[in-house]
C-alpha cells in the first residue's frame, strides 16, 4: 500500500526543507504521497502550490505524488509531520514565550489531526517539542507520537565528539536524553566508535574524563554566559569559537544560541534527524532512535514526557534497552524528566490534561504553520 506523508508546516523553512530531502533521499517508491498541509487561507494555497511546483521540477524521477491540502481537516496520512507554529524570535525567545504562542496551534492540530487519524504516526518538530507530545498524547495512542528533538540532539552530540577526535560522525552513536533544552543529559557512557582504532578509543576516553572534572551544568552556565556577552556585542565568530573550545556535552547545549540569534531556525539539521524517524517508521529495520515520548512509568517510574532511546516502526515507538542507564546517569534523566514535568505543570497541561484559559486561547492562530526550529 503506497505510503501518505504529510507535512504540517510545509511552507516553511523546516517544512520544505524536509519535503526536498524525503525526495532526494528516494526514502519513497512511486505512487506514495507527500501531502503539503495548509490552514485554510489561500495565501498559503498559494505558497504550497509554489512549493509543489518547485519540488516537481526538481525530484519528480520517481513519480512519488505532491499534494497540496488546503486545510487541516482534509486530509489522510500514515505519518503526520508537525512543523507548525512559532519559531525563537525576538517576541519568542525561551520556551515559555514559545509554549504561549503555539499551545493553541497545538491544540488545534490534537482536534482536527490527530483524534481522525488513529492510525497515524505523528512526528513533532515544533517547540517546545514536549508540550507538543503532551497534548497530541492526550488524543490517541502515546506510542503513536514522537518529539523529534531527542534525536536531533543526539546527532548533534555525535558531531561534536566526532569532530574533537577528527572523524566522521558516520564512525560515532551517542545519546541524549531528557529535555530538548537547557535540561537535556548528554551521556557519555552511550558514545560509541565504530572504527577500530586504539588511538580514538584512547582519545575519547581523555574526553570523558575531562567531563568529569567540573559537572556539565558548571561548564554550560560558564560557556552560556560567554557566549551570551559575545554574541551582544555582535561578535558572532568570536562566539562560535569559544563554543569550539568547550568540550561536546556543554558545546552542544550552547551552540543553538548562536544559530538561533543568526536564523531562528536549524531547518536542515531538523529535516535531517526528522528524516531518520520517517526512515526508521517505513524501513521497519529496529535501529536505535531518540525521541521525546509520553512515558506510564515504564522507565524508572518516570510519568510524562521525556527524551529516552527508542526503536520505532507502524505501530508507534518502543523503548531501547536501558540497562547501559545506571546510577548518575540514570538519576539525571530523572531529573531531567521531572524539569520537563515542571513546566508542562506550569502551563497546565500536565497532570490534567485541561486547557489553560486566558491569555493562552486565541492568539496565535494566525501563525498557524510557520515552521518550527
Amino acid at each position: 500500500m503506497p505510503a501518505r506523508i504529510a507535512i504540517l508546516g510545509a511552507s516553511g523553512a523546516v517544512g520544505s526543507m524536509l519535503a526536498a530531502q524525503l525526495l532526494r533521499e528516494n526514502l519513497l517508491e512511486p505512487d506514495d504521497r507527500v501531502l503539503l498541509v495548509g490552514h485554510g487561507k489561500s495565501s498559503s494555497e498559494r505558497r504550497l502550490l509554489a512549493v509543489k511546483m518547485d519540488l516537481l521540477d526538481a525530484f519528480d524521477d520517481r513519480r512519488v505524488h505532491i499534494d497540496v491540502v488546503p486545510d487541516i481537516t482534509d486530509f489522510e496520512a500514515d505519518i503526520v509531520v508537525v512543523a507548525a507554529g512559532a519559531t525563537a524570535s525576538a517576541d519568542a525567545q525561551d520556551r515559555r514565550d514559545l509554549a504561549k504562542a503555539n499551545l493553541p496551534i497545538f491544540w488545534q492540530i490534537a482536534d482536527n489531526c490527530v483524534t481522525r487519524l488513529p492510525d497515524a504516526i505523528f512526528i513533532v518538530i515544533s517547540n517546545p517539542v514536549e508540550l507538543a507530545v503532551q497534548v497530541l498524547s492526550q488524543k490517541t495512542d502515546r506510542h503513536r507520537v514522537i518529539g523529534m528533538g531527542a534525536q536531533q540532539d543526539s546527532l548533534r552530540f555525535a558531531r561534536a565528539v566526532a569532530n574533537d577526535l577528527g572523524i566522521s560522525r558516520y564512525y560515532v552513536r551517542a545519546s541524549v536524553l531528557g529535555e530538548h533544552g537547557l535540561s537535556m543529559v548528554p551521556l557519555w557512557e552511550s558514545v560509541e566508535l565504530l572504527t577500530g582504532s586504539a588511538d580514538h578509543q584512547d582519545r575519547l576516553a581523555v574526553l570523558r574524563a575531562k567531563a568529569l572534572e567540573t559537572p556539565l551544568a558548571v561548564r554550560a552556565s560558564e560557556l552560556m554566559r560567554e557566549v551570551s556577552r559575545l554574541l551582544e556585542l555582535g561578535l558572532h565568530g568570536e562566539a562560535y569559537q569559544a563554543c569550539c573550545r568547550a568540550l561536546p556535552d556543554a558545546r552542544i547545549m550552547v551552540e543553538p544560541l548562536i544559530t538561533v540569534r543568526g536564523m531562528h531556525s536549524t531547518p536542515n539539521a531538523t529535516a535531517n534527524a526528522t528524516l531518520q524517524l520517517i526512515d526508521a517508521v517505513i524501513s521497519v529495520d529496529r535501529r536505535r532512535l531518540h525521541g521525546q515520548v509520553m512515558l506510564e512509568g515504564e522507565a524508572f517510574g518516570i510519568h510524562g514526557v521525556c527524551g529516552f532511546p527508542i526503536m520505532t516502526d507502524r505501530n508507534g515507538w518502543h523503548l531501547w534497552d536501558l540497562s547501559y542507564l545506571e546510577g548518575p546517569a540514570r538519576q539525571a534523566v530523572m531529573s531531567s524528566a521531572a524539569s520537563v514535568r515542571a513546566f508542562l505543570s506550569e502551563l497546565g497541561v500536565a497532570c490534567d490534561g485541561g486547557r489553560p484559559a486566558g491569555p493562552w486561547q486565541g492568539e496565535s492562530h494566525r501563525r498557524l504553520m510557520i515552521s518550527e526550529h
